[in-house]
């Protein structure tokens, strides 16, 4: 039984990693489309606002990858 809860939990945690990931990019194409086409802004803004949200969404499944392993040697 709990090889099974096992198996389950790693693949409900690969999904979520991956749906961060998904929102993150999601929201970094929208928010750059956004401000660039409607609001006029400076390539340079959107561009930084762009890199920030996906590093953002990298920083955030890599600190929830890491809190779920153990510590240890």
């Amino acid at each position: 039984m709990t090889r099974a809860l096992g198996i389950l939990k790693a693949i409900y945690a690969f999904f979520a990693g991956d749906m961060i990931l998904l929102v993150a990019v999601l929201l970094a194409f929208g928010l750059a489309a956004l401000l660039g086409k409607v609001a006029q802004a400076p390539n340079v803004l959107v561009a930084i606002l762009f890199i920030a949200l996906i590093v953002g969404g990298l920083t955030l499944t890599l600190s929830r990858e890491l809190r779920g392993r153990p510590r240890g040697s």
